[in-house]
């Protein structure tokens, strides 16, 4: 597969809209509902209230992972040093700007999330750690979503400059990826961040 195949690959893996989609069994345009947005904590607000839903918001968060992981996986298999990177970028830009929703798409968290995962599965662990005990502690996901990215970066540097290779080793331009993804989940969250900034944020 050419890097530019592998890309589009990518970036259309990226655009399917999981929430939409899944919340449509419910009859529910999940973008007129709640704060419209696509993503896992949106779905969970409006469909979640029973197991069902519940399990359509679990689904979705699994969902968006597993597009970013896979698009990741699929690039390591192409023998090209940059192709994971790359790949990772264009997915988790396809969530964000999905073409089957002219444009417009999720946060990138859990895209972003399941990129992480993709590129190393125990680095990926390590970074959704933060997440999950923000999330658990504060019952706030704008802010276990701010956390963990603002921490992902470093954790990268961190384990590629102190551990050992192989383990330490990490595709080509990761933290940069790892960077752009940060800027642009904290970008995609402004008004959450202003929102938390007045102590007016929901929780889940």
């Amino acid at each position: 597969m050419s890097l530019g195949a592998l890309l589009a690959l990518s970036y259309f893996l990226g655009s399917i809209p999981t929430g939409l989609l899944l919340t449509r069994v419910r009859g529910i345009d999940i973008r007129k509902s709640g704060s419209g947005n696509i993503g896992f904590t949106n779905v969970m607000r409006v469909a979640g209230k029973d197991r069902a839903g519940k399990i359509i918001g679990f689904l979705t968060l699994a969902g968006d992972m597993g597009k970013g992981a896979l698009a990741v996986r699929i690039a390591f298999h192409q023998g090209l040093p940059l192709a994971p990177a790359l790949a990772g970028m264009a997915v988790f830009l396809g969530h964000i700007f999905s073409i089957w929703l002219r444009g417009r798409g999720g946060k990138g968290v859990a895209t972003g999330l399941g990129v992480s995962l993709g590129i190393n599965p125990a680095l990926g662990a390590l970074v959704c750690l933060p997440w999950l005990l923000l999330f658990l502690a504060t019952r706030t996901s704008s802010l276990a979503s701010l956390g963990s990215f603002a921490l992902m970066p470093l954790l990268a540097f961190l384990w590629q400059t102190f551990l050992p290779s192989p383990i330490g080793t990490l595709p080509p331009y990761t933290i940069w990826l790892y960077a752009a993804m940060t800027a642009l989940v904290f970008l995609r969250h402004r008004e959450n961040i202003s929102r938390l900034i007045k102590g007016q944020e929901g929780r889940i």
